[in-house]
């Protein structure tokens, strides 16, 4: 017979276990009731404001890019000398400045003659930053390379944008990237044309080695007669800069150089687009019947995958009125349109952009003169671009107009719905006056003869963008005008303070 062992627990555990349980309970019952007690007889600790700390920050030099004159890359034969002028001035708490390895001198500006470019570096005194205006003129009156040019010394960034030019047969478009740092930086160059993107050699990386500059023929991509272009730094920031040389047949077809603008966006305004006869700017055949190969237009550049729909207004003397037939206009993804402005009528503005996806914009400028060579049926011209701004930056910044007979027309455009303020004033302190400029419109202030170096500042908050367009009279083989336009290059971006919340 098999027996069972029975297994059974002592008597007293599950006893011990209940106590223990009730007693656990009554303690945290008792524990709550206290805590509730103590949050109403003791009033919460005040929560602190949490306020900026105002860091110094450490004085930092600013660096600037002066651009070189274009060096026919487009292999032109008749050559003649082109008379070029550098001019620097020092800006704010300078406490001194070195250009292309020479020291300047802050109170005195820098004007002399030649157009090699360099690296500008301003060194701060007191204040946390300094700035300076800088130009680079180039003055051609014929030969395949006649034109004008008129560049800022501009500042270096990690994404630049720039929107014109020309790789098509007879033009050359060289893009320069110049490091003003101590070590490699890697640039990365996306190209757009006409129907789409366009691929570059090596994928568009370029290394740009330290304190020097990179050229970058974009017509060894392709032949395109619309380009749009951005560059993105890594391992430091850059300067770009592109040098345009065009031919069409044996007809000097204009050069400039060109600076960075506005990044991509939905609303731009693009300055300094002033318009002349349309005999005078190429929308119409001399009494031979020859013809010019470019005529003033905006040009977009839709940098996105999905197609844009894009309208223009233009802000004139009398408001704001859309451009006709440039209301919905639709840019392809990747692609570069032009859109003309033949039919508007001769005088200063500004172009308003929006769209409902983000567009590069710039304008493209022209003055022809005649027919060159003899019964070759083309008007010999020059062309000048400008960049799109941001339509809701206020204006702060500096220019320098050039001299030696060229004439200077500085025009403000505002597309906000408020008029807007803007001081300008001689660089050197000797003059000043506020310029007022109604919602919609542009205007051109008068400034005293012999002006140079300019400051520009919103005095009333409103946002407006500002353009100088310079031309010059030639006479030679090919009397005509020539044109270029100079941006205002913004006040060094470095503030007086660091504002740090604690932590």
């Amino acid at each position: 017979m098999s027996t069972r062992r029975r297994r059974t627990r002592g008597p007293g555990r599950p006893m011990l276990a209940r106590v223990a349980a009730l007693m656990a309970g009554v303690l945290l019952v008792s524990g709550v009731a206290a805590l509730t007690w103590w949050g109403e007889r003791v009033p919460a600790a005040p929560e602190p404001r949490v306020r900026a700390l105002q860091v110094p920050a450490p004085a930092a030099d600013t660096v600037y890019a002066c651009p070189a004159a274009p060096a026919n890359t487009l292999g032109a034969v008749d050559l003649r000398p082109a008379a070029a002028t550098t001019s620097i001035a020092l800006l704010g708490d300078a406490r001194s400045a070195v250009y292309g390895g020479r020291e300047l001198d802050p109170s005195a500006p820098l004007r002399a003659d030649g157009a090699k470019g360099g690296i500008l570096t301003v060194h701060p005194g007191s204040a946390i930053s300094a700035s300076a205006t800088g130009l680079v003129t180039t003055l051609t009156e014929a030969g395949d390379l006649r034109g004008l040019t008129a560049a800022p010394c501009a500042p270096d960034g990690a994404v630049s944008w720039i929107v014109g030019g020309s790789s098509a047969v007879g033009s050359s478009a060289e893009l320069r990237l110049t490091n003003p740092g101590a070590t490699v930086v890697t640039a990365t160059v996306s190209l757009y044309g006409s129907t789409g993107p366009v691929p570059l050699p090596s994928g568009g990386i370029v290394a740009v080695p330290a304190g020097q500059t990179v050229g970058v023929l974009l017509e060894s991509a392709a032949a395109d007669p619309r380009l749009a272009l951005s560059v993105t730094s890594e391992g430091g920031t850059l300067i770009p800069a592109l040098a345009t040389e065009s031919l069409d047949g044996e007809t000097p077809a204009g050069v400039e150089v060109l600076t960075a603008g506005a990044a991509p966006g939905t609303d731009l305004t693009v300055p300094g687009v002033v318009l002349v006869d349309p005999a005078e700017q190429g929308q119409s055949a001399d009494a031979a019947g020859a013809v010019s190969s470019d005529v003033p237009a905006v040009r977009i550049v839709n940098p996105g995958d999905q197609a844009v729909t894009v309208s223009l207004s233009m802000l004139g003397p009398e408001g704001e009125a859309r451009l006709a037939g440039a209301s919905g206009v639709v840019v392809d993804p990747g692609a570069v349109f032009d859109i003309s402005l033949a039919g508007v009528s001769p005088g200063a503005y500004g172009v308003h952009v929006t769209s409902d996806r983000a567009v590069g914009a710039a304008v493209r400028l022209v003055r022809s003169g005649g027919e060159y060579p003899a019964r070759s049926g083309a008007l010999a011209h020059d062309v000048g671009w400008i960049q799109a701004q941001d339509s809701q930056a206020s204006v702060s910044g500096a220019l320098t107009l050039p001299a030696g007979g060229m004439t200077s027309a500085l025009t403000i455009s505002n597309s906000g719905a408020a008029a807007a303020a803007i001081a300008i004033a001689a660089a050197d302190g000797s003059w000043s006056q506020e310029v007022g400029v109604p919602a919609g419109s542009t205007v051109v202030p008068e400034l005293p003869a012999g002006a140079s170096a300019l400051t520009l500042r919103s005095a009333g908050g409103a946002p407006a963008v500002a353009a100088a367009v310079v031309t010059a009279a030639v006479g030679g083989d090919v009397p005509g005008t020539l044109i270029a336009v100079v941006p205002p290059v913004p006040d060094a971006a470095v503030a007086d303070a660091l504002s740090l919340l604690p932590r």
